[in-house]
């Protein structure tokens, strides 16, 4: 059923608000442990840039020094997405996993720009560029944490749904891509007197600007907003398999992918009993409150489509 995610303590009891704790631990402790590992990574690739003065090198390290930042910043979002509704939020925090992921793509697309305007740079000045095996190996190693880091998001998203970690796994599996194209450029430098390697990095920029903007504008709409249709199309779907209902017209209020609140309106056939509507209302609204959405149901005056 194309809901979303399902929401996790919202009843109160003991087992619910335990698994709600340990995902939100899970969730930390992935985020916090690839922020590190892509430091240690950042480090490897700039020194083994600096040294062989390959800037496709240079900028692949500068990128998992803009992954430590989103990783922290998703472990942020994660600490604070399941606090209980307040005053001042009744929606609860839910949405702040939207804002991370929209930095994301910010920051995404800031370092991109600037691996643009180098690569650029150093296409109209052929600097020399110093190939080393033990520097290729150190390099091409990193490819495999970066997979392995990919791997460890995905598994972390299919237990705990996130548009977050959802990005981390994406941006982790572009990163092994990019450092591939890389290594490619540096090995190459060996036979080409051209700067191949600016040309790759310029790739690699294009690459990365094309999907920070695509996240961007998936997250802006949704702050702002935009219709969730996955969680409207599911609530109609299930209402239009229902016996004697002809159509459904619903809004989702989104709060997070956990939470949400809907209005449905249903039209009915013309004989329908009273007691089947109700009943179709309380299937619809049981279901949806297993995935997080609280239904509100509009009726007009007559039930039927005007």
């Amino acid at each position: 059923m194309p809901f979303g995610a399902k929401m996790s303590g919202d009843d109160g009891s003991v087992g619910t608000v335990s698994a709600a704790v340990r995902e939100r631990r899970a969730k930390i402790a992935v985020s916090v442990s690839a922020s590190a590992v892509n430091m240690i990574l950042g480090v490897v690739k700039v020194l083994s840039g600096i040294y062989t003065n390959s800037l496709c090198i240079i900028t692949d390290g500068v990128n998992n020094f803009g992954d430590v930042l989103s990783n922290a910043g998703a472990a942020v979002g994660f600490g604070v997405e399941n606090k209980a509704p307040t005053r001042r939020f009744p929606g609860g925090f839910g949405r702040v996993e939207y804002i991370v992921a929209f930095l994301m793509a910010i920051i995404i697309m800031a370092v991109g720009g600037g691996f643009a305007y180098s690569a650029l740079d150093r296409i109209f000045y052929h600097p020399v560029i110093t190939f080393s095996w033990v520097q290729f190996g150190i390099v091409a190693a990193t490819i495999a944490v970066k997979i392995g880091l990919a791997v460890m998001f995905r598994v972390a998203q299919g237990r705990y749904a996130s548009d977050v970690l959802r990005a981390q796994t994406t941006d982790s599996v572009l990163d092994a891509c990019i450092t591939t194209f890389a290594l490619l450029g540096l090995f190459l430098s060996r036979y080409i007197s051209f700067p191949v390697d600016a040309v790759i990095g310029l790739v690699i920029s294009a690459v990365m600007i094309a999907s920070g903007l695509k996240l961007a504008v998936s997250e802006f709409v949704r702050l702002t907003g935009g219709a969730d249709l996955k969680r409207e199309n599911g609530i109609k779907k299930l209402a239009l398999s229902l016996k004697g209902v002809t159509d459904a017209r619903v809004r989702v209020y989104d709060f997070g992918t956990k939470r949400a609140e809907a209005t449905v309106e249903l039209i009915y056939d013309d004989d329908m009993r009273q007691e089947d509507k109700s009943a179709a209302e309380d299937r619809i609204a049981r279901t949806a409150e297993k995935y997080g959405i609280r239904v509100a149901f509009v009726r007009s005056a007559d039930g039927k489509e005007q």
